[in-house]
């Protein structure tokens, strides 16, 4: 089965609801009663994992608008500063 093939369709109190950051969150945390604390241990560690990621990616970024932002490194005249 292709990504593009799943559906993934959020419902609370049998009522389909829009995406968003609110109803995804509440759908997700709907769930975490039933999961075992092996599943917690590891859904724990998937979280710390994207979250690391993710500061990996902004630091990286971060780097990237500092090269690319003027002045540009390479014409700042050192005498200057």
């Amino acid at each position: 089965m292709k990504e593009e093939d799943n559906k993934i369709q959020i419902f609370i109190n049998k009522k389909e609801m829009l995406y968003s950051h609110q109803n995804m969150a509440r759908a997700i945390n709907s769930f975490l009663p039933y999961l075992t604390n092996i599943d917690l241990t590891e859904l724990g560690q998937d979280i710390l994992d994207l979250k690391d990621h993710r500061k990996e990616k902004e630091a990286l970024s971060s780097l990237e608008v500092k090269q690319h932002s003027w002045p540009y490194p390479d014409t700042i005249n050192r005498e200057e500063v």
